[in-house]
């Protein structure tokens, strides 16, 4: 019992150190004080599964809370070293992430719709300071998360009323299908839609990601959209795992944003606006498992969830470095593995796993999630997953096809320490885990089992 309070204080000695530190203390300081607390957290984390239960009617420890408690601080650890090398003002985002970092908890635990609305609030707002401080021309991508999150939050509270007028309760527990629970749901998709960049829900998120600098998407991408998609499997599977239709819904707007993501790709020319709409289409491959709503599908998610978080923070940590030299369209990877061989490696290594190469995470997240749909009747869902993911190589060939070409008066770039370090990290992640990914399978089905035992 008394783990989950000492995990609570310290969390708020996070928020509370960084603030400080923001005033007082010196850029280096303050990154080493992320960097202990953060890997204090994750050792606490582990101690957690002698803390199953519920505290203050408000958050619960259980497989799936601790599984991404260990997800979003191991990704917020890496994103601090990569703000630490790029940002303008790392003292802001130490702060401003330790506030989001915080509502990703609370997301990840709940146990009523309320707890998830203050989780979403307390991770948006910081996030939206976040671009904006993170470049001079971002005010733009910023007023345009800002809004999209404030109609998206609009929604949200809207269907928890219509929930709370149906059921007198706002417990992630089993509903019974009623027009204001259908209602609810529709709601619910699309709020959490924005969040998990579902489409048509995420039209703007590119314009989004390209306004933002390299860490601040990083962040977006790598982490608050997995939030959304944590919320939105939380509150179908918890609360509406007996409106089949809801699922259909999620099988339909699987296919749409895989589509959407990987058609649109295929045109881009800017490097970081190409990895927004492969972003989308990763969500599409995610809502799969859900759609199947068995243990192995909501596991294999969960699994892709892991993959693509270590993925597009390892792919963004060398868009931003290539950033840092202002280039950012595709024809600026031209001669980059002449450049710096390793950028150019870890690159192609990401960009393959994310089309779902063998032997990374992205093949067994993907195997998984495909394989769950086959079993479970949804040939169809599994062929189109296979075929977008054949899409999806027509655009990253571009990329590497870049990469790989002499290039004149070529000359070597080295790699900053904090940059380094998260490259390694991701690459070391999604290799090791792709060859060997049986204690994650094992943490992930735990997770799944945990909601549908709820649920059921």
């Amino acid at each position: 019992m008394f783990e989950m309070y000492i995990f609570g204080l310290v969390v708020a000695i996070l928020v509370a150190g960084n603030l400080l530190l923001r005033i007082f203390g010196k850029k280096k300081h303050q990154l080493a004080f992320n960097i202990v607390m953060l890997l204090i957290i994750f050792a606490r984390v582990s101690t957690l599964g002698d803390a199953y239960g519920t505290y203050l009617n408000a958050v619960s420890v259980n497989p799936f809370s601790i599984f991404m408690f260990a997800l979003f601080t191991s990704a917020m650890l890496l994103l601090n070293l990569l703000a630490y090398a790029r940002a303008r003002g790392y003292g802001n985002f130490a702060l401003l992430g330790a506030f989001a970092l915080t509502g990703m908890y609370l997301v990840a635990s709940s146990v009523s719709l309320i707890t998830i609305f203050l989780g979403l609030e307390l991770m948006s707002i910081p996030s939206a300071f976040i671009v904006l401080l993170s470049r001079r021309e971002s005010l733009e991508a910023a007023t345009k998360l800002f809004i999209m999150a404030s109609i998206a939050i609009a929604f949200l509270s809207f269907a928890i009323v219509l929930v709370y007028g149906s059921a007198n309760s706002l417990a992630l527990q089993g509903q019974q299908p009623s027009s204001l629970m259908y209602f609810a749901l529709v709601l619910f998709i699309a709020s959490l839609g924005f969040e998990a960049s579902v489409f048509p829900f995420n039209v703007i998120l590119p314009d989004v990601y390209q306004g933002s600098a390299g860490y601040a998407t990083a962040l977006l991408g790598g982490l608050n959209k997995k939030v959304g998609i944590a919320a939105l499997m939380q509150v179908i599977i918890l609360v509406f795992i007996s409106f089949h239709i809801a699922f259909t819904i999620l099988a339909v707007l699987a296919v749409l944003t895989m589509f959407y993501g990987n058609l649109v790709a295929l045109v881009q020319n800017n490097f970081k606006r190409m990895l927004a709409y492969s972003s989308i289409s990763q969500a599409g491959y995610i809502l799969i498992g859900i759609a199947v709503a068995t243990q192995s599908g909501i596991g294999a998610s969960i699994f892709q969830i892991f993959a693509h978080t270590f993925m597009f923070i390892g792919a963004m940590s060398i868009v931003a470095w290539l950033e840092n030299r202002d280039r950012n369209e595709i024809s600026d990877m031209i001669g980059l593995y002449k450049e710096n061989r390793l950028s150019a490696i870890a690159l192609t290594i990401f960009m393959l796993a994310m089309v779902g190469m063998p032997f990374t995470t992205g093949f067994i997240g993907k195997f998984l999630i495909f394989l769950s749909a086959v079993n479970n009747g949804l040939v169809w869902l599994a062929l189109f997953g296979i075929i977008n993911s054949i899409i999806s190589v027509f655009y990253y060939a571009k990329v590497m096809t870049a990469m790989y070409t002499n290039k004149l008066g070529a000359y070597y770039l080295k790699l900053d320490r904090p940059t380094l370090a998260v490259i390694v990290v991701c690459l070391a992640v999604t290799l090791v885990f792709g060859i060997y990914p049986q204690p994650v399978i094992q943490l992930v089905n735990g997770a799944a089992g945990y909601l549908l035992g709820i649920a059921a």
